[in-house]
Order: structure tokens, then sequence, then C-alpha cells
């Protein structure tokens, strides 16, 4: 064993401040620093050699951070972690969303569309509720269907994916939207882009994504559920790589749920790592998307367009908790961009407004005596 070792955070995750940590000697404080700057103490009631601490929750930006432990005023190691983004302490506070906000599902329902086939999936995660428009319907998927490629290629790999020759090609996927690459990882992954593909589109449909088709690769050098789950305007639909608002949403939100140690895809292999990197990941994509433009928060997001649509499927990590927005936008004429940016700036205002928990009566509650808590490291020499 290390001296002292840190699991996590390591390089390339989005990390809401969650800490774990290894020591041959055991440390009775733990320093965080953010960018070289002392950012939280932890102090422990016993010395431990091994443990986790958090969420303590991270700025929600590009961060280096820096874990020293610490044993009776005396520094025991440090570990230093480049390329993580930080994002709020809620965004591990997460539930399956399996409930329908009423209001909501009426606004969705009369909302202003794009003059074309359109379709929303909006959930909060931190209260389980969401709302649905033409969630069922069955779009041209272009590029979102890179984002169940990107958690089958994580699942199917047994090392940490920054440390395998995946990394370059996953990258070029997700952060350029390269269709070149994305044929590598399926290939790399299945052995061809057909085997690629069918496995995909199988761990998809596995989380919940039932009417995905990843089919078999891209053309070379082109680049009872809650909330309801139906078809109010089904498109057009060319041959080949389908998907639904819904559907984004579920594989969307099934990454997070792992990065939280839980749901059906961490049982299916996708580890708290992988989701994280995975986060990492679609939060530095080379498109602003449809989402991104209309919040400060991080958000991590594939976006998907060709001539005839534009998607994008995202999650917004904001200090309440995460949202996710799944919007699709088709027209066989050329779908306008513009206008689907705009419907995703509604649905995600409409996910910040109208999906919170249900206002409850309140009940008086005694406030507590205010306890002064001892600086754990105030005795420790520097």
């Amino acid at each position: 064993m290390a001296a002292f070792a840190v699991d996590t955070p390591r390089a390339y995750e989005a990390n809401p401040g969650l800490i774990q940590f290894r020591s041959a000697q055991p440390v009775d404080a733990l320093e965080i620093k953010v960018d070289g700057r002392r950012y939280r103490l932890v102090g422990f009631q016993r010395p431990l050699r091994r443990g986790t601490v958090g969420p303590i929750g991270l700025p929600s930006r590009d961060l280096t951070v820096t874990v020293v432990g610490w044993r009776d005023g005396r520094r025991v190691g440090a570990v230093t972690a480049r390329n993580v983004t930080g994002l709020p302490r809620a965004s591990m506070d997460v539930r399956r969303v399996s409930q329908t906000a009423p209001k909501a599902q009426v606004r969705m329902r009369v909302m202003a569309k794009p003059p074309t086939a359109a379709a929303g999936w909006i959930a909060n995660l931190a209260t389980g509720r969401g709302a649905s428009y033409n969630a069922a319907a069955q779009f041209t998927a272009a590029s979102t269907v890179k984002l169940p490629i990107l958690i089958t290629a994580l699942m199917r790999t047994k090392a940490d994916l920054p440390d395998t020759p995946l990394w370059g090609p996953v990258q070029q996927m997700v952060r350029s939207s390269s269709n070149d690459a994305a044929n590598e990882v399926l290939t790399m992954i299945g052995g061809s882009t057909a085997a690629g593909g069918a496995m995909a589109t199988r761990v998809a449909r596995s989380l919940g994504a039932t009417r995905t088709d990843v089919a078999a690769g891209y053309l070379p050098g082109q680049d009872r559920r809650a909330p309801p789950n139906a078809v109010a305007d089904q498109p057009e639909l060319p041959c080949c790589k389908h998907t639904t608002a819904h559907d984004m949403g579920v594989l969307m939100q099934s990454i997070v749920e792992a990065a939280a140690g839980r749901g059906k895809a961490r049982r299916m292999g996708l580890t708290g790592r992988d989701a994280r990197v995975a986060l990492w990941l679609l939060s530095h994509t080379s498109y602003d998307g449809l989402i991104d433009p209309w919040t400060p928060w991080v958000t991590a997001h594939k976006i998907g367009f060709v001539d005839r649509a534009w998607h994008d499927v995202g999650v917004v990590f904001t200090p309440q908790g995460p949202l996710i927005v799944s919007v699709m936008t088709d027209s066989p004429g050329g779908a306008s961009e513009a206008a689907a940016s705009d419907y995703g700036r509604r649905l995600l205002a409409l996910a910040r407004s109208g999906l919170n928990a249900p206002k409850a009566q309140a009940t008086p509650v005694a406030k507590p005596e205010p306890v002064t808590v001892p600086d754990p490291l105030d005795s420790f020499r520097p």
C-alpha cells in the first residue's frame, strides 16, 4: 500500500466533493485544497487507515484538487488530481423518476414548440418528478446514440478508461462528436461496427431505452413510465439510428444514478468512477448544444444534429439537485437550430420551476442551540 493514496477524486472525472482515501499510517484529519488553497478541513473522532468523506460539494468549474492526510499535527501525505470538474453537494442526492408533475405536464403540452415535430422529457432527480411531451415518438438519432456507445464502452472496459487505448477515440467521439471515432470505438468493443452497435443497442434497451437503435456505425467523415412515454406527433422516419426523448433522458439518468453508486447501470457494471468519467467527458464537448447556453451550472450533454434534426440531452447540476432535459426536433425540409435552442430553453426553465416537491404543511420546529466546533488543524504545525 502507498503511504497515502486517494482513490477519489482522480483526473478526468466530475466530482461533488466525494473523497475516498487509503493510508498506511492512520490519519485523524483530511485537508481538501482547491486550486492550491484550503477549501475544507475534516476531522475524525478516531484515526482511520481508509475512509470515505462527503460529498462536501465543490465549486462548479474545472479544478485541481489536493487531499492532504494529517496525524497528530504532522502531514502524512498528499495527492493531487487535475482535470476535475466540481459539482454541487446535491449532485449525488438522486431519486429515480417515478412521478409526473401534473401542472408541468399540462404546460409541456401547451408550450410553444418548433413549427415541425418536437419532443421533450424533463426530470428533477432531487424530487423524482418529471414531465414529457411526445416522448415515445422516434426521431432520427444522429449523434445522440453515441451516449449508449459511451456507456457500453465503459461497462466493457475493466481498466480505468483514461489508462486504455479506448481513451483517445472515446474522447473524440464524445467531445468532438467524431463519427470515425465512434466507428473505432464500436469496433474495439464489439469486433465490428455492426457487432458493437448491436451490443450498445442491447445495453440501451436493458436500461429502459426500449425504442433506441444504435445500428451499425456511422458514415465516415460525417459528423408504464412516469412521466408519460407516449406519441403525440410521429415524424416521418428514415432508416436506422432511432431514439426518443424518453430514451435519451433515461440513459442520462442511468449515468447520474451510477455516479451516486446506485441504479441498474451500476448493477450492470458501470462503476461510480466510470460514471464520473462519462460526466466529465459530456461536460467538455465542443458544441454548446440546446441546454448549456441557458444555465450557469455544469451541464453534461450529448448533442445530435443532421440536416433534418436538432437534438440534445443533458443533465444540469444545480445546487438543489440534477435536472435532466431531453429535447428533440425534426423537419424533413431542414431543422432550425435557433428554434430547437429556444425549445430547450423553455424546457429547462420548466424543469427548474415546475418539478419541485409538493409543498407540505409547515410544522414549527424548535431551533437547536448553536454548537462551536474547533478547527481540527488549529494545533497542527504547518
